[in-house]
């Protein structure tokens, strides 16, 4: 056999050899990490959808959802150490960090506060919602603050309203259309099938609270600071999440249906629309504008507030490695 042919066939057997080894070779171990949320809606989904689609997992993570109800208690899970990071309000996180608890910003979801007044038919002023029954969910949540917002835009006092902590949307809900409340602060989609019910939207506080957030991502400083790699490789998972939930309507829409258990319709379109262009941020960063309004908010129920400055609150690092690395801009 001439020699070249003799160096073909080495060749071959070597690069087979290659491939054989290559595909015996077990796939690299994913970490797993637990992820909390306190809530089933559009701010979650764009986390579900990345789970779903398995975007977590490109990036070495096995991601596990645990949904915990309530932000404080998803706060004293973080500090704990039952999950490592969290998706939480930005006012319960940062009253657990100005008392004390071990807890941090590296992220956020919504900078914004995306909830809407919705009332009855015949309440179409401040005058008519004056004495009315108004639902939240409980006092000190990103509900409640919505609630001092939208009043204020109104004109009214807090104590020109009866608020009532009714919990979830679903009580919310039932207690809208069994008439036993007047109005309720909500978030699309639920909107907007209370509209499709005949109801509407008195104050929308996407419009008149732009800069107060609701929504971030948190974790413990001891977690950060021995695992950035993993913090890292979340924040990569998320952002890429957010950017494919954007970039593809109809599977967002279909794994955001299942999540909330609503239907596909336009109500969910419509939330859809608006979260995408509206809400969710090109690179989620936490706000540090959003995180002093929520100290001076704070300061007037935790004296201890007034010790804290924003840029204390939050952990960055891999964020802004991922910037520099010009990880986001790649997404575009």
């Amino acid at each position: 056999m001439p020699k070249f042919l003799k160096r073909l066939a080495a060749a071959a057997v070597a690069l087979a050899g290659a491939a054989m080894l290559a595909a015996a070779a077990p796939a690299p171990k994913l970490i797993p990490i637990k992820v909390a949320y306190d809530g089933y809606s559009m701010t979650t989904a764009p986390m579900n959808y990345a789970v779903q689609k398995g975007i977590f997992r490109k990036y070495g993570l096995d991601v596990t959802l645990v949904y915990i109800d309530a932000g404080s208690t998803l706060s004293q899970a973080v500090v704990g150490g039952s999950v490592k990071i969290a998706q939480n309000g930005y006012s319960p996180a940062a009253a657990a960090a100005v008392q004390g608890a071990d807890i941090v910003f590296i992220g956020g979801i919504s900078n914004q506060l995306p909830f809407q007044l919705v009332v009855k038919p015949g309440i179409n002023s401040a005058a008519a919602l004056k004495g009315k029954k108004i639902a939240i969910s409980r006092f000190g949540s990103s509900s409640d603050v919505a609630a001092t917002y939208a009043l204020q835009n109104l004109g009214l006092k807090r104590n020109d309203v009866i608020l009532l902590q009714l919990g979830g949307e679903g009580t919310r809900t039932a207690a809208m259309l069994s008439g036993q409340i007047d109005g309720s602060f909500e978030q699309y989609p639920r909107t907007g099938e209370l509209e499709e019910k005949g109801y509407h939207v008195l104050v929308d506080c996407l419009s008149i609270a732009a800069d107060y957030p609701n929504t971030s991502y948190v974790s413990s400083r001891d977690f950060v600071k021995k695992n950035p790699e993993i913090v890292k490789r979340f924040m990569m998972g998320i952002s890429e999440g957010i950017h494919d939930f954007r970039a593809d309507k109809a599977d967002a829409l279909k794994y955001t249906a299942a999540f909330l258990k609503a239907p596909a319709g336009p109500a969910l379109s419509k939330a859809y629309d608006i979260y995408t262009a509206r809400v969710y941020p090109d690179i989620p960063r936490p706000s540090l504008k959003g995180i002093g309004l929520v100290l001076a908010q704070l300061r007037k129920t935790i004296p201890a507030a007034a010790g804290f400055r924003p840029e204390q609150l939050v952990d960055t690092e891999p964020l802004d490695q991922l910037e520099r690395e010009g990880f986001f801009a790649k997404l575009q």
